[in-house]
């Protein structure tokens, strides 16, 4: 005989399961009414800007799917996905469980607002953005809430608090772990969420983990042009030196690859380097050899400056030529930057602008040059010595292809080291004195006066002078 309270007791726990599986469903088909027909256009929809992946796993409800695309076959019913934007570290989205429904990080009204000090962006995570939770690059931890909508006031998930592992996620391999809470002032809830199978050691029996794309895509930044100063341009007129900063915003974080592009000034190709990496090993195209230009230590490429990168010219160039450049580079995770083109209003250095924002031009021909001789090579102490600047100079129409100075095409500047006298410093042959023993040093600039820009090129040679103390001593003597 079957006790009549037994049989009640058994029928209110079928009733109440049904109640609950109707309640839960009714729910459920509300809120993907709510958020996948509004206007006959889905609201929530995995794509590639949803960032976040994979499955959760919680004992009480079972598994919590972060992005459709998981499920097999992907996005049969609805479309939905959680996404890290990565400018901001906010999250947004809707994951999804079977037993339970949507679960937002669309809401307003989170339990409190406090992990607000912890989101990096300005304006923070504010609930009238609709916005619960967020990603700190810097401590890599997930602040926050995220809500199942079918539990109401009850549903309030939190990612961080006072237990030891919080939900975080590692930017290597853009893997979640720890725990997440949900539990309401009564002591009742659905207990903790786990995000990785690591967290239990249970990845033998179910390799689960929940993935979040968070590695922050590089730049490139001050793009500078032709770096070729005077002193450089002496030995090659020709030569540009490109530089750019790498910046990546994640700490430690560092350059995998790099892409030079340069045109002439017409927009014709010079070279495409192509995706070089190597940094240690450069090739013809792939130039750059520096190894901390995209890596600096362990504290990254933060800030413009940090990682300056060198990429040298010569034989693509030509004299008096302007050419545009681009730089695009990517990070060790394989995150890109932009293509960045070169744009500054000034090229570097000042003697090298032309004045024109897209491009840098090369030098219209080569710099002087001069082989100064001086004669004798160790006189004594005042003894008169005669120098000759034995100097060069060079023209547009024929930029490679030497004259012999004169007085109308260069001027000659001789500066003498101290005590030393000279009786013309602006002459190719001056005559010096010098009055101090040892080692005196000699420097001739020699000018191209033909050239009319706002600084004549010019280009600077050192003779150094050893001096003895006194003129040698002699004897006469009588011949056998």
């Amino acid at each position: 005989m079957i006790r009549r309270r037994d049989f009640f007791r058994k029928k209110t726990w079928i009733i109440t399961a049904i109640i609950f599986v109707l309640s839960v469903g009714l729910s459920a088909a509300i809120v993907f009414f709510e958020f996948s027909s509004k206007n006959g256009a889905k609201v929530s929809q995995a794509s590639a800007d949803d960032k976040v992946s994979g499955w959760a796993w919680n004992s009480n409800i079972g598994w919590v799917s972060f992005n459709c695309l998981g499920e097999n076959p992907a996005c049969s019913g609805t479309n939905y996905g959680v996404t890290v934007d990565l400018n901001t570290g906010h999250f947004s989205g809707y994951g999804w469980s079977s037993n339970v429904g949507w679960i937002s990080f669309n809401e307003t009204g989170a339990p409190d607002y406090g992990f607000n000090a912890s989101c990096l962006s300005t304006g923070s995570c504010a609930g009238a953005a609709n916005c619960t939770a967020c990603y700190n690059w810097n401590d890599h931890k997930v602040y926050g809430w995220a809500k199942i909508l079918t539990m109401g006031a009850g549903g309030w998930i939190k990612f961080n608090g006072s237990w030891d592992k919080g939900v975080s996620i590692d930017p290597a391999t853009g893997e979640f772990s720890g725990w997440a809470w949900n539990a309401n002032d009564g002591g009742s809830g659905l207990g903790w969420t786990s995000f990785n199978c690591a967290n239990d050691n249970s990845c033998g029996a179910s390799n689960y983990k929940v993935i979040g794309q968070i590695n922050r895509p590089p730049r490139a930044d001050s793009l500078t042009a032709p770096n070729w100063s005077y002193a450089e341009a002496k030995d090659n007129a020709k030569q540009a030196n490109l530089q750019f900063s790498f910046v990546d915003p994640d700490s430690g974080s560092y350059g995998g690859k790099y892409q030079i592009i340069i045109k002439k000034s017409d927009d014709s190709l010079v070279l495409d380097t192509g995706e070089c990496t190597g940094y240690g090993t450069p090739s013809a195209y792939c130039k750059i050899d520096n190894t901390i230009c995209m890596k600096n230590g362990d504290t990254g490429c933060i800030n413009a400056g940090d990682c300056v990168c060198q990429f040298q010219l010569g034989g693509e160039l030509n004299y008096a030529a302007g050419y545009k450049w681009s730089v695009k580079v990517w990070d060790n995770y394989g995150s890109a930057s932009a293509l960045t083109p070169y744009s500054s209003s000034s090229d570097t250095p000042s003697q090298a602008d032309d004045g024109a924002v897209p491009t840098f031009t090369t030098y219209k021909h080569k710099f002087p040059a001069a082989a100064p001789t001086c004669f004798p090579e160790k006189p004594s102490k005042g003894e008169k010595v005669k120098c000759t600047a034995n100097s060069q100079r060079f023209f547009s129409d024929l930029p490679a292809a030497a004259k012999a100075c004169d007085q109308n095409t260069c001027g000659w500047l001789w500066t003498k080291p101290s005590g030393a006298g000279i009786d013309d410093s602006a002459t190719s042959t001056p005559t010096l004195i010098f009055n101090n023993v040892g080692r005196n040093t000699v420097i001739l600039r020699v000018t191209d006066k033909t050239d009319t820009g706002a600084e004549p090129y010019y280009s600077e040679f050192t003779v150094t002078i050893d001096v003895n103390a006194k003129l040698p001593r002699w004897k006469e003597v009588k011949p056998e």
